[in-house]
């Protein structure tokens, strides 16, 4: 169930109106069975899928609290699920192309939004072991935390302990209602008006992109960035919007990744809640036996690993991962961001290049592609022509970068919340209804829903 197609508003209608009716002491229950329909919406047999993280939640963080040295086993046991689904078929056709036999493939779809529910799920378990003095809470509030519809395909990544007390007190916010409707709203149309357009145009460009010339190139390269931007902090921000209304605060993704400075600072303001994971839980684990530089590299193979099961995603790790090494090694990082006036837009315009050159290893489909993209983004298949939609990609793209020092989640809502609910929420209505008339012709899936 897409958040910007009209079936979502039909169901979202349906829940707040039960949400109103239920009483107190069911609420839990209540947005646990509704959130397992949403997600049995896309296939009900994964829903299995599901519960079963629920029940390894529930029993593995009480046996964790009790007996902390199982941790490892429980955390094993908690990542097989997406090493079957997401690696196994990524393994066995490495090791056919390395040994060139035969090998069985599951063939299995990836059930949506795996790799974050696992990783919830490992940060619960984690944390348990950790502080095993700390209460830990009843089974309603596991399962909700598991399933709770508006970050269950995507994120953003939660930890058990912040959300016990909002889980806790699920309502219709009257009083942030309006300001999350327009969070809401604006992640909508970044998806639907911006998003959308310019990863069709990729779409038909990337797949099968010959000798792409420098200009149709850095049209991939730079929309992409645009893109994959506007298309998961458009999730984040209709996922924060949606629990924000319902009395639920989930953590800011995304805090104006394009104004870094240095490759370390974007992951710092970019999909926060997994770079924050990483580094609790992949980072600090690293360091001791590998040093400071190395578990860099080593954290952001992880990560790359995490994204997608495929070389393309693993070199993208490992070229970030490379980056901020010499970052750290040489001050640069710190240096960047500690610069004023022009050096500051330089270092922050050379960050963004560097990003959008090296994320064509996440979007392309093999290396051999990303490698010829990149090198035809450096002239190594002529000057090429000007794309037919190069009017609508340029707009949408410099649309974008010159909004972006606005787009904030604290900002939007704050912006909201300054309009009277009776001149706001009319707007925010037809901006909603019409992006969903757009989406409904041509409806696209998130991005990251792949992953």
């Amino acid at each position: 169930m897409l958040f910007q197609l009209p079936s979502f508003f039909v169901f979202l209608a349906v829940f707040a109106a039960g949400l109103a009716l239920c009483p107190r002491r069911l609420v839990l229950a209540y947005v646990f069975t509704a959130s397992l329909v949403f997600y049995a919406w896309w296939y009900p047999p994964y829903t299995a899928l599901i519960l079963g993280y629920v029940a390894a939640a529930w029993i593995g963080g009480r046996l964790v609290r009790a007996h902390p040295r199982l941790l490892p086993v429980v955390v094993v046991t908690v990542l097989l699920p997406l090493l079957l689904f997401k690696y196994t078929d990524f393994v066995m056709t490495t090791l056919e192309e390395l040994t060139g036999a035969g090998l069985p493939h599951l063939g299995w779809g990836l059930p949506l939004g795996v790799s974050f529910v696992t990783f919830s799920v490992i940060s619960l378990l984690v944390d348990t072991a950790h502080h095993p003095k700390r209460p830990f809470p009843r089974f309603g509030i596991v399962a909700v935390y598991v399933t709770f519809f508006p970050h269950l395909i995507a994120g953003p990544i939660l930890r058990l302990h912040k959300m016990v007390p909002r889980l806790s007190d699920i309502r219709i916010d009257r009083e942030a209602f309006t300001a999350n409707a327009g969070l809401f709203a604006i992640g909508m149309m970044k998806k639907v008006l911006i998003a959308d357009p310019i990863g069709l145009w990729i779409d038909g460009v990337i797949t099968e992109p010959g000798q792409l010339g420098l200009i149709e190139a850095w049209f991939v390269m730079l929309g992409f960035a645009v893109q994959i931007y506007c298309d998961f902090s458009a999730y984040s921000d209709m996922a924060i919007g949606l629990a924000g209304m319902f009395g639920v605060a989930f953590p800011e993704n995304f805090h104006k990744p394009y104004a870094a400075t240095s490759m370390t600072e974007v992951w710092q303001r970019w999909h926060m809640t997994l770079s924050f994971w990483l580094r609790d839980y992949v980072y600090k684990y690293l360091r001791e036996p590998l040093g400071r530089v190395l578990a860099i590299l080593g954290t952001m193979a992880v990560s790359g690993l995490w994204h997608g099961a495929a070389w393309t995603f693993v070199v993208w790790g490992l070229i970030h991962g490379t980056i901020m090494m010499a970052e750290a090694l040489t001050g640069h990082a710190v240096r960047a961001r500690q610069s004023r006036g022009l050096a500051r837009a330089g270092f922050i315009l050379a960050t963004f290049l560097t990003w959008a050159v090296v994320t064509t290893f996440f979007r392309a489909p093999t290396l051999e592609v990303a490698a010829s993209v990149i090198a035809g983004g450096f002239g190594a298949h002529g000057p090429g022509l000007l794309p037919a939609d190069a009017p609508l990609l340029a707009g949408l793209i410099l649309v974008t970068l010159a909004l972006h020092p606005l787009d904030t989640i604290n900002r939007i809502r704050s912006a909201t919340a300054r309009v009277p609910a009776a001149l706001a929420l009319p707007v925010i209505l037809v901006l909603v209804a019409g992006c969903a008339m757009i989406a409904a012709g041509r409806p696209q899936a998130f991005f990251y829903f792949d992953f």
